[in-house]
C-alpha cells in the first residue's frame, strides 16, 4: 500500500471496488466504460473487486462480489452495503446503488431527474399513466430518498458534465467542497478524423452512399434520445428533393420506427441498424451527428462523433455540449422537440464548406476528451480523497 503506482505519481497502490448493476462490457455506457476503468486501474497496479448483480458470461478476470439485485432502490442498497462488508478496499467507487460510497459517480446524474425527462418525453396518454400510479408515486418516492442519502452521505460526488453538477446541487444543495467535475472521455485513437477517413470511401460503398449528405443518431431509448424529431426534421428535406439518407443505430423500439418513417414518407431513405459494433464505420460513412436529446448527462455517442470531426446538432440538454458553442462545433438548440430547429440544423450543413469548418472546430473538442484524460481525473480525485487533511477534490477540466 505505500508504493506509488506506476505512471500516477503520488498515488499508491489502491484496492479498489466498482459498484454497478452489471458487468458487461457488450453493453455500452456505464457498462463498457466500467470494464475500461477496470483494465486501466489494474494496468497501473491498483486492485479492483467489481461489486455487481449481474456478470456477462465471457470471462471476467476480475475479482467480483454479487449482490442481490431488487426493484426496490431501498432494498437494491441494501443488498450492495452488505456485499461491501465483505471486502477490505481503499476506495467505494459506486455508480449509483451503495447506500454511501467514497466516489459516488451517477454517469446518468440524478435518477430521479433522469427518470422525470423520460417521463416527460412520453406520449400524453403514458405520461398520464404514470402520474396516476400509486405503485409509480410510490417507487420514484422511494428512489428520490435513496438517493438523497446516497448524494448526502458520500465523500464526494463526480459530475460528469458541469450541466450534471449543477442539477445536482440544485436538487440535493450538495456543498462544493463535496463535489468535482470529471467529464466524460473517449478512445480518441479508434474516434479520429484519420480513422474516419482513411475507411470513409470504403463505408459508404458498403451504405450504397453516392452523394447523399448522411445524418447519423445512435441511440438506445429512442424517444428520450429524439428520433422521433429527427425523423419528423427529415421530412421538409426530403420534400425538397435533397439528396439525404438517415442511419439509426440502436436497439430501440425499431419496427414502431419504421413504421413511422413510412408514415411520414421517408421510408426510402431511413436505415435502421439496431445494434452496431463497429461505430467507426458509421462515423466514416457520416456527415453530421444528430442527437436532438430530452436528457443526457454527458453522451458517450456525442463525443465519439466530436472526436471523429463530425458537425453534431444536439440541444443544451446534452452535458456533453456544455464545451460546445452552436455555430462552431455544430448547432446546440435550446429547446427539445423543436422539430423546426433540428430541421435548419440539418439544412445548414448541407453546405460543405460549412460541415468542413464545423467538423474541424468538432475534432479539436473531442480529441480533447480522451478516456485516459477522464481516467487520471478521477485519480485525482481519488488522491484528494485519501491524503490526510486533503482540499476539496479538484475537477479535472481545472
Amino acid at each position: 500500500m505505500e508504493h506509488a503506482a506506476a505512471g500516477d505519481p503520488g498515488i499508491r497502490k489502491l484496492r479498489v471496488a466498482l459498484v454497478l448493476q452489471r458487468f458487461d462490457p457488450s453493453v455500452g455506457g456505464l457498462e463498457h466504460w466500467t470494464w475500461r476503468f477496470a483494465h486501466f486501474l489494474r494496468e497501473r497496479g491498483h486492485q479492483v473487486t467489481i461489486v455487481a448483480s449481474a456478470f456477462a458470461k465471457t470471462q471476467v478476470t476480475f475479482d467480483r462480489q454479487r449482490f442481490a439485485w431488487a426493484a426496490s432502490p431501498r432494498a437494491c442498497a441494501e443488498h450492495v452495503a452488505a456485499a461491501l462488508q465483505r471486502l477490505d478496499v481503499d476506495i467505494v467507487h459506486d455508480a449509483g446503488y451503495a447506500p454511501t460510497a467514497d466516489l459516488l459517480h451517477p454517469h446518468t446524474g440524478s435518477r430521479v431527474s433522469s427518470l422525470d425527462r423520460h417521463v416527460k418525453a412520453l406520449p400524453l396518454l403514458a405520461r398520464a399513466r404514470s402520474a396516476l400510479s400509486p405503485a409509480f408515486r410510490r417507487w420514484r418516492a422511494e428512489l428520490l430518498a435513496t438517493e438523497r442519502v446516497q448524494m448526502t452521505s458520500a465523500r464526494c460526488v463526480v459530475a460528469v458534465s458541469e450541466s450534471v453538477r449543477q442539477d445536482l446541487v440544485d436538487r440535493y444543495a450538495i456543498p462544493a467542497h463535496r463535489m468535482a467535475v470529471v467529464p466524460n472521455g473517449v478512445d480518441t485513437e479508434r474516434f479520429s478524423p484519420a480513422q474516419r477517413e482513411a475507411h470513409r470511401a470504403q463505408a459508404r460503398r458498403g451504405f450504397e452512399i453516392k452523394d447523399d449528405v448522411v445524418f447519423l443518431s445512435v441511440a438506445q431509448e429512442f424517444k428520450l434520445k429524439g428520433v422521433d424529431v429527427t425523423l419528423a426534421a427529415l421530412v421538409p428535406l426530403v420534400r425538397e428533393g435533397r439528396k439525404v439518407r438517415l442511419l439509426v443505430a440502436g436497439n430501440g423500439p425499431i419496427a414502431d420506427y419504421r413504421r413511422l418513417a413510412a408514415r411520414l414518407g421517408i421510408a426510402d431513405v431511413v436505415a435502421f441498424l439496431g445494434h452496431v459494433e463497429d461505430v467507426p464505420r458509421l462515423h466514416a460513412a457520416a456527415d453530421v451527428y444528430v442527437h436532438p436529446t430530452f436528457h443526457d448527462a454527458c453522451s458517450l455517442a456525442t463525443l465519439e462523433a466530436l472526436a471523429s470531426g463530425i458537425p453534431v446538432i444536439t440541444t443544451r440538454f446534452n452535458g456533453a455540449a456544455d464545451a460546445m458553442a452552436s455555430g462552431r462545433e455544430g448547432y446546440v438548440l435550446d429547446r427539445a422537440g423543436d422539430v423546426s430547429a433540428v430541421t435548419e440544423a440539418m439544412r445548414a450543413l448541407f453546405d460543405p464548406g460549412r460541415r468542413r469548418a464545423l467538423g474541424a472546430a468538432a475534432a479539436r473538442l473531442g480529441q480533447s476528451r480522451s478516456f485516459e484524460r477522464n481516467c487520471l481525473g478521477l485519480l485525482g480525485v481519488y488522491d484528494s480523497l485519501l491524503t490526510a487533511g486533503g482540499s476539496r477534490p479538484k475537477d479535472a477540466a481545472d
